[in-house]
């Protein structure tokens, strides 16, 4: 420590620059090396995918009871969709369903994989099949008698 001598009576106390200097440099070292290993963006586009498409599930389970009408769900790719009957509740064709909550459409950097790839929730929803969707590495299932949507 060098000594004020413009201060008489004074208690010099601080870090030298090279003290600072040094200690800048040791966190920038630990930095480099261990913030990337704290933001992985991979690991938080595939939570975020997860809870998209088990989302998506719920909103289709809870619009095909509160509508009356059945709500399908259709995975193809790396994408998925809502679709209801076009026009009347007891039509055949489906179409996807505009203006919804959950914006459904590619998920990028994300594998997306169900089985069965179609399956659609009724009035009373409950599922057609039983269906087991892969998001990522996680999985969630749909119970085909309660149409419940087992994401955790």
């Amino acid at each position: 420590m060098v000594k004020n001598p413009f201060c008489i009576g004074c208690k010099n106390s601080g870090f030298t620059l090279v003290e600072l200097v040094t200690v800048i440099m040791i966190l920038g070292i630990i930095s480099a090396f261990a913030l990337p290993r704290f933001f992985n963006l991979n690991q938080y586009q595939q939570r975020a995918a997860y809870d998209e498409v088990a989302g998506a599930l719920r909103y289709a389970q809870k619009l095909a009871v509160g509508s009356g009408c059945d709500v399908q769900v259709v995975f193809a790719g790396n994408t998925y969709a809502l679709q209801q009957p076009v026009g009347v509740c007891t039509a055949v064709a489906f179409a996807n369903i505009a203006g919804h909550p959950v914006n459904a459409g590619a998920i990028a950097g994300v594998n997306l994989n169900s089985v069965p790839a179609t399956f659609t929730f009724d009035p009373m929803g409950r599922s057609s099949n039983a269906a087991i969707i892969t998001v990522g590495g996680r999985t969630i299932n749909v119970i085909a008698e309660t149409g419940t949507v087992d994401a955790q």
